[in-house]
This record gives C-alpha cells, sequence and structure tokens, in this order.
C-alpha cells in the first residue's frame, strides 16, 4: 500500500519531524475539526460509517486504539472514540487551511510517529499494535512513558535493534499525541459535557 511505511523509513521521519509544532493547533483549526468530528459522530450514530481521508486502515485501527487508551470511556462520559476524536486527528491532517509545509509536517509527524509505534511492536511481540494484546500494548506505552528524552541521553547510538535507540524519539510523538487527543476530546460535545458536570 502506498502510505505504508517501512520502519527504517519511520525512524527517519519521525527523526526530522518538528513534531510539537506539528501538532499545534489554533482555536479556529481546533472548532473546524470538532465541528467535522461532531458530524461524523452524527453520521456513525444513524448508521454511516466514517471513511478516513489520511489514515490508511492500520493506521485507523491504531489511533483508535491509541486514544481509548489515553482517554477511555469511564462513569462520567464515553471515550475519546466515542467522542470522535480519530475523526478529529484525521480532519486536522488534511486541514485546508494549512499551508502545504504545515499540512506535510503534520502528516509526517503523524504517519511517522504510528508507524514507529509499529515497529516498536512488531520487534518486540511480532505483530503491530493493533493485533496486540491489551498487556503487550500497555507494556509498549509504559516504555515509551519512562524513556529518557532525546536531550536526557548524550550516550552513542547504539546498534538499531537496541531498543532504548528506537525509543528515543518516542516520548516526544506519544507527548504529542496525548495532547492532540485532548484537544480533540475536550473540543467535543462530550468532552464539554464532562466539563460542565465536574
Amino acid at each position: 500500500m502506498a502510505n505504508e511505511i517501512g520502519r527504517r523509513s519511520a525512524l527517519r521521519l519521525i527523526g526530522t519531524a518538528p513534531i510539537a509544532v506539528a501538532f499545534t493547533l489554533g482555536a479556529n483549526e481546533a472548532a473546524a475539526a470538532a465541528e467535522k468530528a461532531a458530524t461524523a459522530v452524527k453520521a456513525a450514530a444513524a448508521g454511516k460509517a466514517y471513511v478516513p481521508k489520511f489514515f490508511n486502515p492500520q493506521e485507523w485501527k491504531t489511533v483508535r486504539i491509541l486514544v481509548d487508551m489515553i482517554i477511555p470511556k469511564d462513569e462520567r462520559s464515553g471515550s475519546a472514540t466515542d467522542a470522535g476524536v480519530p475523526e478529529f486527528m484525521d480532519y486536522l491532517m488534511n486541514d485546508p487551511t494549512d499551508t502545504d509545509l504545515q499540512r506535510e509536517r503534520r502528516q509526517t509527524a503523524m504517519r511517522g510517529g504510528l508507524a514507529w509505534i509499529n515497529s516498536v511492536c512488531e520487534r518486540r511481540f511480532g505483530h503491530a499494535f493493533a493485533e496486540a494484546s491489551e498487556t503487550e500494548r500497555t507494556a509498549i506505552l509504559d516504555e515509551i512513558a519512562y524513556s529518557k528524552d532525546e536531550q536526557e541521553d548524550e550516550a552513542e547510538m547504539r546498534e538499531p535493534r537496541d531498543l532504548r535507540v528506537m525509543v528515543k524519539h518516542g516520548p516526544s510523538f506519544f507527548n504529542s499525541f496525548r495532547d492532540l487527543t485532548a484537544s480533540g476530546f475536550w473540543s467535543s460535545k462530550m468532552g464539554v459535557l464532562g466539563l460542565s458536570t465536574e
């Protein structure tokens, strides 16, 4: 598939993409994306499945799993997927108000980061993140969350099979992905209603 990226390409992409900048949102962007996501959620409730415009099927599965691990369903509200966060992200990847450079940075950071998470999971468990068990997924995210940021570790690069080398850019991608998930959730109707009940 044309949208699939190999492990080496993913590592190269995530290393060159300015992730924090790529996922930064303006208020107008967030509002437009939230509106598109709300429309998609309503359509899904009426039985019309959303078809992603940016994400390929494997990425779409991974995004849906990741956002729900970040904001799961609880007694107060539904999950990030229930709130339309994946649709919010899909819209942002092709936001018509972005310049070509902004869009390219955002897409490269997202696609490279998702491919990178899959490559870490495949190396560790022999399958993609979306096919991993809940325990395996949690282990991958824990490893990312508790790894050192690249600025903290000035040690020489090791052999590429060393998982610590592969996790070097993970915290940056995952932190940005988590922030984007929160932006999508809290700008949704479900997120706003959740705020009003606290």
